[in-house]
This record gives structure tokens, sequence and C-alpha cells, in this order.
């Protein structure tokens, strides 16, 4: 017997298409409750300063308390009983499509990649991300929750290369100017300047299509090409990021 086809495949003849021209498709890797979820919150509030319509897919236990849903000023669905449904994929088309055709700007976060994640369902997740891309109609900015580290070596070695290839943008840290002051204070500790001058220009050469800060492109670069000092850069600079 075959295997079955997860839950968010299930809807059958839908193309996965690139993520529509014009349209956000963030990456946010989210660690710390306070601090990592400073980044969502400013993409829910300006959402809401600007009249956007605000969709929160997310965990009840997290969400129930906050002012924007009490106040129903934003949409909210619980992710785990999304993903329990038999057509989650469907399921992402009917919360949009009502809200995309009366809002002109439309901001989603949602958590459903980070619980698959979580429980180890990466297949589950990557599905998921591109059945976000595949939604057609009008553009709208999305914002996907992950708990990978940005500075632990293993979330160089496959997951971001491939969530990232399903995304626009790349959030490592809610302050990503305090991630690449760490990760070049590191850098500068490890290698000499002209090597660091060289790093900064091959790295700029080579970055990966979605935008990420400066910290990140060289990150990547050095796990791919210098493994070995990758290591030494990814442990300083994780214990400047803990001094900042």
């Amino acid at each position: 017997m075959g295997e079955e086809p997860h839950p968010i495949l299930s809807s059958p003849g839908r193309e996965i298409l690139p993520w529509p021209q014009g349209c956000e498709h963030v990456l946010h890797l989210v660690q710390e409750e306070g601090p990592g979820m400073a980044g969502v919150a400013r993409f829910i509030a300006e959402g809401l300063e600007r009249g956007d319509a605000v969709v929160i897919i997310g965990a009840m236990e997290r969400w129930r308390a906050h002012p924007a849903v009490r106040r129903a000023e934003a949409k909210f669905f619980d992710a785990r009983a999304l993903l329990a449904g038999s057509r989650a994929g469907e399921a992402l088309n009917s919360i949009l499509a009502p809200v995309r055709a009366r809002h002109r700007g439309v901001r989603v976060f949602s958590e459903l990649t980070d619980l698959l994640w979580r429980r180890g369902d990466r297949v589950g997740a990557l599905a998921l991300e591109r059945r976000w891309n595949s939604l057609g109609g009008a553009p709208f900015s999305l914002t996907c929750a992950c708990g990978l580290d940005a500075l632990d070596t293993s979330a160089y070695e496959g997951p971001l290369q491939a969530l990232g290839a399903l995304h626009t943008h790349l959030v490592p840290v809610a302050d990503c100017g305090a991630f690449d002051e760490a990760v070049g204070q590191a850098i500068a500790e490890v290698l000499e300047p002209s090597l660091v001058r060289m790093l900064h220009a091959l790295s700029a050469a080579h970055r990966p299509a979605m935008h990420m800060p400066t910290g990140v492109a060289l990150l990547f670069w050095l796990k791919e090409h210098m493994p070995r000092t990758a290591e030494k850069v990814l442990a300083r600079s994780r214990a400047r990021w803990t001094e900042h």
C-alpha cells in the first residue's frame, strides 16, 4: 500500500506556484517567548495601525490573552485544530479568501510550520510552506514562525536551506542589527582583517536568494566553504549575543 499523502497536500489539482510577485513570505526564527516574539508583535501592531486585516494562526494558549485577539481586532485560528483536520491545506484558502476579498492589506502570522517542525514532521512543514506559495489572489504579507536557532550549526546543515528556498525573507532574531554586530565581532576575532574583507565580498556575491541580514549570509558562506572556521565563529557569536 502506498504512503498516504500528508493532509497539507490533500487538495488535488493545485499546481505549486512561486510566491506571487509583490508578496512577502517571511521566515521568522523564534527561540524565546519574550525577545523572540518582539518582531512578531511589531508585525501585528504595524498591520493594525495601517488598517490591515490581521490573521493569527497560532497556539491557543499563547494568543488567548493577546489584546488584539481579545478585542477581536485580529482574526484568530487555532493552529493545532487546523492541523488536526483532514484537509488543512484547503483550510488556508478558506481562512484567507473572505479576508482578502474585503481588505486591501492583509497580514498573516502563522505558527503552523513551527508546530510541525517541533513534532519532527519536516516533510509536512515544507509541504505547508509550498501550500502557502500556491495560494493565488490578492497579495498579502505572511510571517511564519519556526523554532530554529540561527546560531546553531545544525540549522545550516539543511533546515535553513530547505525552508529558506520557500520564503522571500529570513529574520533570525527580533534585533537583526545586534545579531549582525555579534557575528561581525566574532568573525573579527577569528579571522585576519584581509580575510574578513574577502569573506564579506564572497558572501555578498553568493548570497542565497532570500533577503537576510548580513550576519546570516556570512554564516551561510562560512558553513559551506570553511566549516571549521564556521564552528568557531558560531561559538563566539553566541557568546557575544548572550552578552547583548
